[in-house]
């Protein structure tokens, strides 16, 4: 009853333990995605940051130009054009990037071609020029056909687009009329009026010219794209994130990037893209601005807002648009990066519990074979108890007669003292067993190891089971086969083997009453070529269940308890160990109801005797 009461506490342990982990298995994937989702969301608002940084301070080179030229009065006469000169020249000394204007033109509204002027800036004088040949371009701009420029001068019609206004919005009033070439590149901007008349136009005034700063491409890709990559993008050893500034789908056209390279071809796994212009492209449906990952703004206005620009002097494609774009350097793309931190949560948590898991099943095993292992001491603690008391009663009873004048005779005193003897013989195996097994876990065996003759051995053993072969009327059954090789081990030990090996079969095999003892040479034995010595019995044999169990200390079969056979199950764990110790090895072969075959093998004998320690308790663990 207690022993089924300890197998269901068992069963509700690993029934309990089984969904702790299943619960905590759920947890751990629910925890690991959202430390994934939030660390996507913390690394991709960094980004994004660092992208409208970028762009903020990259659109504050150009409209500190704006700012600077603004003068009081802009009807593009020489006094206007003085303070031009004027402005440019305030601007230069304060400048970061003085060398970012290549020239300054006025283009005076002319028919049917704008009158170009260039200003010498040594004698702050716009003088008469040849039209730039980067501006050829200029030549359809709309203002030049009395037709208001989109996205600015529809200011007098009351209609502006949403980029417009969203550019305007941010830009300010400061820089408002201010236009952006990216072909030339060039900032443009309207100034004056006269009196002629402009279809279109609500008043009866028409633009007089406009104020043409050429920009030089060279110090935008060679100075500004790399310091502002320095700093937005910069890490402890270096730029976290390899950044290119291009153009173009089609035909594509990379005006700065941080690695050779990068940004030739279209950039499958970058990790933000965003629209130079403002304008949303097919990286982007929608929006001027994409990254790898959700940020954590979802509502209110979108990155875009940040990505403003001054209205294009012309209406291109959006693929023509500058795109920046960037990708993370030393652990790959971020989304990559996420993705594979993930993996490594997942992996360490789940492996974490299988560690749990794991000393949970060795807690589970290792008490459930502590209950076992208790189980077959108190087992072993009876079955010694009676083995001890059954001689000893036989002795008193048999002392008490021969004390009581009872036994009458020689011949019955003959009798009883064979009794007394053969009880005594088997009273002292067994304690000779008991303190043999305690002695090979306590500290290592000394014998003398030396060859031995197989027929010697084997006579031996014969000759001190004698008494419980005759007793028990039992043929044995003897081949040895001749000329065999001695071998090396030591005599009284290897008999004791055979002997525990000779008690079982006299055990199991009471009713056949037969032992077969073989001696031979194996060619292909355990240890190669060895000697082989069989003992065998008809007897009740060994379930296979059992098979894995009989050499453990204490352990006994069912079939043995139900045949009601005495042992104390510590026989055959002497036996293993002692052929372990010799450099050999015990096994058996079992078939139920046929019977068993015990078979020690040993090495052949060495040239030379030695005498060494041998630690038998190191054997293998498994015993009967």
């Amino acid at each position: 009853m207690r022993f089924r009461l300890r197998e269901r506490a068992l069963a509700i342990a690993v029934v309990v333990t089984t969904l702790v982990v299943i619960v905590l298995a759920g947890l751990q994937y629910r925890w690991s995605n959202r430390v994934s989702e939030a660390t996507g969301v913390r690394l991709a608002d960094t980004l994004q940051l660092s992208m409208v940084n970028w762009h903020l301070d990259f659109l504050r080179n150009f409209s500190e130009i704006c700012l600077t030229m603004r003068i009081d009065r802009e009807s593009g006469s020489e006094e206007d054009l003085r303070q031009y000169a004027g402005r440019f020249a305030e601007w230069r000394a304060v400048a970061r990037y003085p060398d970012l204007v290549a020239d300054v033109y006025f283009l005076r509204s002319t028919t049917p071609r704008p009158t170009v002027f260039r200003l010498n800036a040594p004698t702050r004088q716009f003088q008469i020029a040849e039209w730039p040949s980067r501006f050829q371009g200029l030549d359809e701009l709309p203002a030049w056909t009395n037709v208001p420029p989109p996205g600015l001068d529809d200011l007098a019609r009351g209609s502006r687009t949403d980029t417009t206004r969203l550019a305007e919005s941010f830009v300010g009033e400061a820089v408002r009329g201010w236009r952006f070439d990216p072909d030339i590149p060039a900032l443009l901007h309207r100034v004056g009026y006269d009196d002629r008349s402009s279809a279109g136009l609500s008043s009866d005034l028409q633009p007089a010219g406009w104020i043409a700063i050429e920009l030089r491409d060279s110090v935008i890709a060679a100075s500004i794209f790399p310091d502002l990559a320095h700093r937005y993008f910069q890490g402890t050893d270096g730029l976290d994130y390899q950044v290119a500034v291009v153009a173009g789908s089609r035909v594509r056209r990379v005006i700065y990037t941080s690695d050779s390279g990068f940004g030739q071809d279209e950039v499958a796994d970058a990790d933000g893209v965003m629209n130079v212009f403002g304008r949303a492209g097919r990286e982007a449906p929608g929006s001027s601005f994409r990254v790898f990952h959700k940020t954590s703004e979802n509502t209110g206005l979108p990155a875009s807002a940040a990505i403003s620009w001054f209205p294009l002097a012309r209406q291109t494609p959006a693929d023509e648009d500058w795109q920046l774009v960037v990708r993370h350097r030393r652990g790959g793309p971020l989304g990559a990066f996420v993705a594979d931190m993930h993996r490594r949560d997942l992996a360490v948590s789940f492996g974490v519990l299988l560690l749990l898991v794991l000393s949970m099943a060795m807690l589970i095993i290792t008490s459930n074979r502590a209950q076992r292992l208790a189980t077959l001491q108190m087992d072993f603690v009876t079955a010694v108890s009676h083995e001890l008391r059954t001689p000893l009663t036989v002795i008193s009873s048999a002392a008490d007669n021969i004390a009581q004048g009872v036994v009458n005779g020689r011949d019955q005193l003959t009798q009883y003292g064979s009794v007394i003897s053969h009880q005594v013989r088997q009273l002292s195996a067994l304690v000779e067993q008991i303190l043999l097994f305690a002695g090979t876990n306590r500290e290592p065996q000394r014998f003398t190891l030396q060859p031995v003759a197989v027929p010697e051995l084997i006579d031996a053993t014969l000759a001190s089971a004698a008494g419980l072969i005759q007793a028990g009327q039992f043929h044995v059954d003897r081949e040895i086969e001749p000329n065999l090789p001695p071998v090396m081990g030591d005599l009284v030990a290897l008999s004791q083997c055979l002997q525990n090996l000779i008690t079982n079969a006299l055990k199991y095999g009471r009713e056949q009453r037969w032992i077969g003892i073989r001696a031979s040479v194996a060619q292909n034995g355990v240890n190669g070529r060895d000697i082989q010595i069989s003992i065998a019995d008809r007897g009740i044999g060994i379930d296979p269940a059992d098979l894995p169990h009989i050499f453990e200390p204490f352990y006994r079969s069912p079939s043995a308890a139900a045949a009601q056979i005495h042992g104390t199950g510590l026989g055959l764990t002497l036996a293993k160990r002692i052929a372990e110790a010799m450099k050999g090895q015990l096994t058996v072969t079992s078939e139920p109801g046929r019977g068993s075959t015990f078979t020690l093998h040993l090495p052949f004998a060495e040239p030379l005797n030695r005498q060494v320690d041998v630690d038998a308790s190191a054997s293998v663990t498994q015993v009967h």
